[in-house]
């Protein structure tokens, strides 16, 4: 059965730029992605992102990952993360391992607007399965195969956008932690080729000091760049607080979107 499962979302995976968008154009709707959330749209791209922690100490994080989206249709999607790579500071001296392989499907029942009218919005909702095939609690604390189960939506007024992304995250195995999570993210779009975004992610997923679940609270400014209809750039630096712990965290963040949507 995982063969079988495993077979479909790889031919998925390799043909999806052969899946056409349903009414074609921006399928985004005027709206920019955030870098921590979700974006509620149906649409043909990839993601390639990293995340540093700017400790600076032996052991902060630096993350690689590959994220594929594919429409099925005009209402349905779905999602696909490619296994990065977890790895600790410095990299190839501390442990590293690949990241959890997840699948997700979407389902977009309700939009209204587009790109060239002045307000938008978009509705979404969203399962997405994670499965880890190289568990290394010890180095990489509350990674692990989990389901999540989530609403999406995106508004728009002119220039002005709101994101959104809540749900709720369940473990299969007891290296993963359960708990929820409510992500919003606030854009401008200063030009056609620059926006300006502020998102603010909350969860209770995270992980202490001590190993306990803790929630978190990440605060992440950034701006996006529209290099040419195909390729955008979004980077940012996220200030994060996790419950229990006595100083904060703060990571740089580099996302590369390539649209396979046509324009």
């Amino acid at each position: 059965m995982k063969r079988n499962v495993a077979l479909v979302l790889s031919i998925l995976f390799l043909f999806q730029p052969l899946f056409a968008h349903g009414e074609g154009g921006d399928p985004d709707h005027g709206m920019k992605r955030a870098l921590g959330i979700e974006e509620p749209w149906i649409e043909n791209a990839a993601y390639f992102s990293t995340s540093r922690d700017n400790g600076g100490k032996p052991g902060s994080a630096w993350n690689f990952g590959v994220e594929w989206d594919a429409a099925l249709s005009e209402h349905w999607g779905t999602e696909i993360d490619v296994p990065g790579m977890l790895a600790q500071q410095p990299l190839g001296r501390s442990p590293s391992a690949l990241a959890p392989f997840s699948a997700g499907l979407k389902y977009m029942p309700f939009s209204v607007g587009d790109d060239k009218s002045e307000n938008a919005f978009i509705l979404g909702f969203e399962v997405e399965g994670g499965w880890w095939t190289n568990p290394q609690p010890a180095n990489f604390p509350g990674v692990g195969s989990t389901i999540a189960e989530q609403v999406l939506f995106g508004a728009r007024h002119g220039r002005y956008w709101l994101q959104g992304e809540y749900g709720l995250s369940q473990r299969i195995d007891s290296d993963a932690r359960s708990g929820w999570y409510a992500n919003n993210a606030l854009g401008y779009s200063l030009s056609e080729d620059l926006v300006i975004q502020i998102e603010l992610d909350l969860n209770r997923t995270s992980v202490d000091n001590f190993g306990h679940t803790a929630s978190a609270m990440i605060l992440t400014p950034q701006v996006g760049w529209q290099i040419n209809p195909k390729w955008q750039m979004v980077a940012g630096e996220s200030i994060v607080r996790i419950e229990g712990s006595a100083s904060l965290s703060i990571m740089t963040n580099l996302l590369f979107e390539y649209s396979f949507d046509d324009y």
